[in-house]
């Protein structure tokens, strides 16, 4: 399968009707079995042409790119002739002495005596193509550095406009899939390369149990969507019904929280349930996906972090001043008994927020954490942990799975009771208070602190 798209940014279409060749808007064009179902119009399937029509390898090795004038003897364009023209990428179509031209003040069609930029141009796209364009299309984006979500949208001349950028599609076909649909490496300006980082976040937590729980929970979720001016989908993980989540908050808010229903008997059970996001088909839809424990509050816009953990390569942890080689909170029993010897001074990570870029990339790694998890516990017994899966995570981290740490510790504190928000990064997580009654109570005055500094 393979089409046309025109030089006005639409694609060449025919209605089932009568056969008549008409050219529309990607946006009209249904994305699932790519038909207008009020209509009788379908995208003109090409056939087998695309790796004819695209300038590929072979080309260049041949130097052959502005050669083509193929006379198309079969499918809907028999009887034309493709002509690559000068710009070596896009092509004309002929017949008759005459070229198709795309009218841009309707949908339909004419001959033209001569080349008229961009209306008698056409690039070829493979379905595959066709499904990456509707994709850029369809969500937002994240370039660079720079922390924002940006459009797509379509322009005359074969411009996909991301934001700022501006992407020569002659130069981009066929696409680079190989880390689609989360990325898209992309040529602008003929020839430098960006990388595009879908962007469509989503934050989680887990939370289970006892009325200090649950306000931990409400006061982490109100400061996300308050001070650090988060606007996306969240995630509860717990034994709670939806009422009863709703009840936690005031109407209204917040108001894109879904509720992940699991049942845990035990402290153990509680802890271990945020690897079960890695079981939850839903979260293949998001990039990037931030977990939180309960006992953490949002000091400031979360908007950057998010975007940089969507650009990163790895799962992002932030730092312990605990060195892996002798503290057991982060595993170093684990890494003993394995006979790994980590660097003296490498430090391990708080598993209690995980930055994790996306899960076509990073399921495999939480899987083997929760899998390690249970075979551990099945050997030394789940009554005898006190810590859970802080140090399997280290443990799995050193050997196969590589956290950064150093990306998270940008934003993240790690707190006691005498921590305050002037020095506030992002993320201040309150593990170092034990009690749960004491940790409600700072969190209720350190976000009372950040109400009153605006």
């Amino acid at each position: 399968m393979a089409y046309l798209l025109t030089g006005l940014g639409t694609l060449l279409c025919r209605k089932r009707s009568d056969g008549t060749w008409v050219h529309r808007s990607l946006h009209e064009i249904d994305g699932e079995a790519p038909s207008l179902p009020s209509e009788d119009i379908d995208p003109l399937d090409i056939g087998d042409l695309a790796a004819i029509l695209q300038v590929g390898q072979g080309h260049f090795l041949r130097n052959d790119d502005a050669l083509l004038y193929f006379a198309i003897d079969h499918g809907p364009l028999q009887g034309w002739t493709a002509m690559r023209t000068e710009d070596r990428r896009s092509i004309a179509l002929l017949r008759d002495g005459k070229g198709l031209m795309a009218l841009p003040d309707s949908d339909g069609f004419a001959s033209a005596d001569r080349d008229a930029w961009p209306m008698t141009r056409f690039v070829a796209l493979t379905d595959t193509d066709l499904a990456v364009l509707r994709g850029l299309l369809a969500h937002r984006w994240s370039i660079g550095a720079t922390p924002a979500a940006e459009i797509a949208t379509l322009d005359t001349g074969f411009l996909l406009r991301v934001g700022p950028l501006e992407i020569d599609l002659r130069w981009n076909l066929p696409f680079d899939t190989a880390d689609w649909p989360n990325r898209l490496t992309i040529s602008w300006d003929v020839w430098r390369v960006e990388q595009l980082f879908r962007y469509r976040p989503l934050v989680y937590f887990v939370a289970f149990g006892a009325a200090t729980t649950m306000r931990q929970f409400a006061l982490a979720v109100e400061s996300l969507t308050t001070i650090g001016g988060y606007e996306g989908e969240i995630l509860v993980i717990g034994d709670k019904t939806p009422d009863e989540i709703a009840a936690l908050f005031p109407a209204g808010m917040p108001p894109r929280l879904a509720v992940m229903p699991m049942h845990a008997v035990d402290r153990v059970g509680y802890i271990a349930a945020r690897l079960a996001i890695a079981d939850w088909p839903d979260a293949w839809q998001f990039q990037p996906l931030l977990y939180a424990d309960a006992d953490v509050l949002f000091d400031a816009p979360v908007v950057p972090m998010l975007h940089a953990i969507a650009r990163s390569d790895r799962i992002c942890a932030a730092a312990e001043p605990w060195n892996l080689i002798e503290s057991e909170f982060v595993g170093s029993h684990l890494l003993a008994d394995d006979n790994c010897h980590p660097a003296p001074d490498a430090k391990g990570f708080n598993a209690g927020i995980l930055g994790i870029p996306n899960m076509a990339a990073h399921a495999g790694s939480l899987r083997i954490i929760a899998r390690t998890l249970r075979n551990r516990f099945a050997v030394v017994g789940r009554d005898t942990v006190q810590f859970v899966d802080q140090p399997i995570a280290n443990y799995v981290s050193f050997r196969v799975a590589q956290f950064d740490t150093a990306l998270l510790s940008r934003f993240v504190r790690l707190a006691d009771r005498f921590t305050e928000p002037e020095g506030r990064t992002g993320l201040i997580h309150f593990c170092w208070l034990p009690d749960a009654a004491g940790r409600v109570a700072k969190m209720e005055h350190y976000l009372e602190r950040l109400r009153g500094m605006g």
